[in-house]
């Protein structure tokens, strides 16, 4: 959020504030292949892995679980033991 001209950190807790906030968003390229059965980050396509490194580095934190589908076991496990490039 951008409030008048400075970006804040967390959302704004009163409403006041927030009506005058900024968003602003980040258009990333999609994907169109079928991912549901991808079991590991690079049989991901490229523009999936790279919306996740992105993600993961506006938060600053890894991403561990990609979920691929509806179902509850539907998700890549990054795993433990990896860093913030990857």
């Amino acid at each position: 959020y951008k409030h008048q001209g400075k970006y804040l950190k967390n959302m704004p807790a009163c409403l006041k504030s927030l009506s005058n906030c900024e968003v602003e968003y980040e258009t990333l390229p999609g994907w169109t292949e079928d991912i549901s059965k991808c079991k590991t980050f690079e049989e991901l396509p490229v523009n999936a892995q790279a919306y996740v490194l992105r993600v993961q580095e506006l938060l600053g934190v890894p991403i561990r679980w990609i979920g691929v589908g509806p179902n509850r076991l539907d998700q890549i496990d990054r795993g433990e033991g990896w860093d913030l490039s990857s």
